[in-house]
């Protein structure tokens, strides 16, 4: 029987008695698979218990190692370009000292900002003059903030596409638009998502990413561009309301019966 719980619930042991962890007052460490489904709020914490989970033998999917890649925007870019993947040309400073080089190495105005955590299109900032450039990263910096600063990729602007992989088999995609005015694509931003049957070249590239990542369950997120897909980020905790109702596939569904399909198989092993 399946359970929803609460992260912040969790107590986790370390010596004394031993590896444990528990759920409130009662022993947690019978589970057949631990599927984390964490957001901005729950992902630190969370992240830990999973690792607990896993030290313990229970499989988790995702494992906590690939959760914090993913999460972090910067390092996700770097370890698909690792894998030879499509990125949007990047970078990240902590100082303003040697800006303008950097913007040469990167490419034109306008500017994406955004920070290496985030989700839902929360404090992304479109920079469009060398001032506004060096006044947000400077912002950043005394503030002790990390963030990345892409390329805005015009031909695409105000559009994108998710892709839902679970178990390695692509299960679904939405084309995501801007409503008018906004350059995010995002649906907690307005954005409205319509179904999309997805190029060939287009589900390898989000397979592919998936797998670069180390994650069983991922939304990825796809530019359209003329010479094919750019990958922008990989999600390891997607929402699926919003394909759900666009697309008519049970995203949740597919998500339960690997993880079913998982756990069968490693029992007979």
């Amino acid at each position: 029987t399946p359970s929803i719980l609460d992260p912040f619930r969790f107590y986790l042991h370390i010596s004394g008695t031993g590896k444990r962890i528990y759920y409130e007052d009662a022993p947690a460490e019978d589970f057949d698979v631990v599927l984390p489904r964490l957001s901005a709020a729950t992902a630190k914490y969370g992240a830990e218990v999973a690792a607990h989970f896993e030290w313990i033998g229970v499989p988790v999917l995702n494992r906590a190692s690939s959760i914090e890649n993913a999460r972090n925007k910067f390092r996700t870019l770097r370890i698909l370009a690792q894998h030879g993947l499509p990125v949007p040309p990047s970078f990240t400073t902590g100082s303003t000292r040697c800006l303008d080089r950097s913007v040469r190495e990167t490419g034109g105005y306008p500017f994406i900002m955004k920070p290496f955590e985030g989700t839902h299109g929360n404090a992304i900032l479109l920079l469009d003059t060398p001032r506004s450039l060096t006044s947000a990263v400077g912002a950043m910096c005394d503030l002790y903030r990390d963030y990345v600063i892409q390329s805005f990729i015009t031909e695409s602007a105000g559009q994108d596409i998710r892709v839902i992989v679970v178990g390695g088999k692509f299960i679904a995609a939405m084309k995501r638009t801007a409503q008018e005015g906004e350059f995010r694509a995002n649906v907690h931003r307005g954005g409205t998502g319509e179904r999309i049957d997805l190029p060939g070249q287009y589900i390898d590239t989000a397979l592919r990413a998936t797998e670069a990542m180390a994650l069983e369950v991922a939304g990825v997120d796809l530019l359209q561009t003329g010479n094919g897909p750019i990958v922008l980020e990989v999600n390891p905790s997607p929402g699926f309301e919003e394909i759900e109702a666009v697309t008519g596939i049970k995203v949740a569904e597919a998500i339960i019966a690997f993880a079913v399909e998982y756990c069968q198989t490693r029992k007979s092993k």
